[in-house]
């Protein structure tokens, strides 16, 4: 039920990555495991609490512009990246567009309660620290969930929020990356769920996988 009715849980809400592009003909593969919370708004509302992984896999298509999935329990997503400023400044910024699709079960025996459809405009700042960086990354993501149940109609949000994470580079090829991400309902429409609209967080902790790392290699090599 927790998909199906506390749609958000299923979903998405960080980035779990740095604000600099992998760089032109480079893979980069993330494994993010988490949890999302569900925190109640008002005193009729319950909180809900649901583990999840993803696997995220980038490519850098350019210098500047990644191409990428991400697949687990958030659903199937499509990502690109572009980096609007020099690889070499030590504040980097990007944007990070992204779509993400999901079935919501339901139920015992589990049924297909609906499928939710995601999209996310976060915009990201890195600061480096070293061969480390810290990733502030404020975003603006929609929500439509369409159900199977023909009598109710879909359910429509508008999020803001922003996720914090710090990339900690362990080797040229292996970096760590917690990282906590909470959205704030600003707008709704449609059939509301029946446990309300709550206010999700969510917790992962990111492994990511890729050598050489450019952030590395940029900070460490001449």
């Amino acid at each position: 039920m927790f998909c199906a009715v506390q749609w958000q849980g299923c979903a998405a809400i960080g980035s779990t990555q740095t604000a600099d592009t992998v760089g032109a003909g480079r893979l980069q593969v993330g494994v993010e495991p988490g949890v999302t919370a569900l925190l109640p708004r008002t005193s009729t509302q319950t909180s809900s609490l649901t583990p999840l992984i993803d696997v995220s896999v980038r490519y850098g298509a350019a210098e500047r512009l990644d191409l990428g999935v991400r697949a687990g329990q958030s659903g199937l997503g499509l990502e690109t990246k572009v980096m609007l400023t020099p690889r070499e400044w030590p504040v980097l910024v990007s944007l990070a567009p992204a779509l993400t699709a999901t079935l919501a079960p339901s139920g015992e025996p589990v049924s297909i309660a609906g499928s939710l459809f995601s999209a996310a405009l976060p915009l990201l700042i890195g600061v480096r620290l070293g061969p480390h960086q810290v990733v502030l990354g404020p975003r603006a993501q929609g929500f439509v969930f369409l159900p199977t149940d023909g009598a109710r109609l879909p359910f429509r949000a508008l999020m803001a929020g922003g996720s914090l994470g710090v990339a900690l580079r362990l080797s040229r090829a292996v970096a760590v990356m917690p990282e906590l991400a909470l959205l704030m309902p600003l707008a709704q429409g449609g059939d509301v769920p029946a446990m309300g609209v709550g206010v999700p967080l969510q917790v992962k902790l990111g492994f990511l996988l890729g050598e050489p790392m450019p952030l590395f290699t940029a900070v460490h090599t001449p």
